[in-house]
């Protein structure tokens, strides 16, 4: 088991939900080196931007090739309808990060890392 692998686990054991563990909220952490800061501990306005512009636009592509293609003069709607979608969901990831936070007791990563690892 890596660092970046036990720090997670150590996340989780103090009560943070396991999708801030991981550096980003999206399906390609996988792939990505699981050794940089986890999600608990990025800026607000960075988490709150990436959920924004990635989830309201691929909610709203989903929602069009399923639903919102049968009546197109409605657009506008849908525009507005998906922008609120990704506002909304990158504010309950903050409220979520927040949340962590304060289980926690520490915003700040390096703050976290020497006070439980060194």
């Amino acid at each position: 088991m890596g660092k970046a692998e036990f720090i997670r686990l150590h996340l989780i054991e103090k009560g943070v939900p396991v999708d801030l563990t991981k550096p980003t909220i999206f399906v390609w952490p996988k792939y990505k080196d699981l050794s940089k800061k986890p999600l608990v501990f990025q800026s607000l306005v960075k988490v709150f931007l990436m959920d924004s512009l990635l989830l309201g636009p691929l909610w709203g592509a989903f929602m069009w090739v399923f639903s919102w293609h049968k009546e197109p003069e409605h657009w506008r709607f849908y525009l507005i309808g998906f922008a609120l979608f990704g506002i909304l969901m990158g504010f309950i990831t903050i409220f979520r990060i927040i949340k962590a936070r304060k289980s926690l007791g520490e915003n700040n990563w390096e703050n976290w890392c020497k006070r439980n690892y060194e």
